[in-house]
């Protein structure tokens, strides 16, 4: 029977004085940024990386300059079960940030193909998808920030990163009004659209609002 790989994690433990209470969401709010979970009190997790050893190394650096004290643990779980609970949980969020770029892609293109339907394109609707791409850029770049999981979310980051650049490719073809070519596009990446089949394209008639 084959062992499974050992996973190695990174702990932070930290105590920061009571007041100001600023210093305590501080800390807080830094390891909400970077997604660690919170094993318990002032004690947080993440799977061990340069990237993430970097930033416990800062934040314990930074928490002892505000008079408070810090320690950082190599560990590993004993637990099988306890470490994939874990291991989900942090995933799971991470994923959330990526999927939320992927629906917002999907309702911009959902709007791309009603106009090309239509074929219709004005200014009002060039500066509407120019700040849903501007959007969704930020989105993408706040998700990235915030992964230090590397590899773990490798598919999500790139999903997400696929679904922008189809976007962007419509939109190109969209101010050329060239809706031959963007309808082409659209069909040949249906899937970041909707997961139904490919009779999206003879059938529906998209109506609804694009981004919430």
């Amino acid at each position: 029977m084959q062992e499974r790989a050992t996973l190695r994690w990174l702990q932070l433990t930290y105590k920061v004085p009571s007041e100001p209470s600023q210093k305590r969401v501080w800390v807080w709010r830094r390891l909400q940024n970077l997604g660690a979970y919170a094993l318990q009190n002032s004690v947080y997790l993440l799977p061990h990386s340069d990237e993430v050893e970097k930033h416990f190394n800062h934040l314990a650096h930074e928490i002892r300059e505000m008079g408070g004290e810090a320690s950082i643990f190599s560990v590993v779980a004993l637990d099988v079960t306890d470490e994939r609970r874990i291991l989900q949980a942090l995933l799971d969020v991470r994923n959330a940030d990526y999927n939320k770029v992927v629906k917002v892609c999907a309702r911009f293109l959902l709007k791309a193909l009603s106009l090309v339907e239509k074929q219709v394109w004005n200014e009002q609707v060039h500066d509407e998808l120019a700040e849903v791409l501007e959007k969704v850029h930020v989105l993408f770049r706040t998700a990235k920030r915030h992964d230090v999981l590397g590899s773990l979310t490798a598919i999500a980051r790139a999903s997400a990163a696929e679904s922008i650049t189809v976007c962007e490719q419509v939109f190109r073809l969209l101010l050329e009004r060239d809706f031959t070519k963007a309808r082409r596009l659209l069909e040949m990446n249906y899937e970041w659209i909707s997961p139904e089949s490919p009779e999206i394209f003879e059938s529906r008639k998209d109506n609804s609002p694009y981004i919430a």
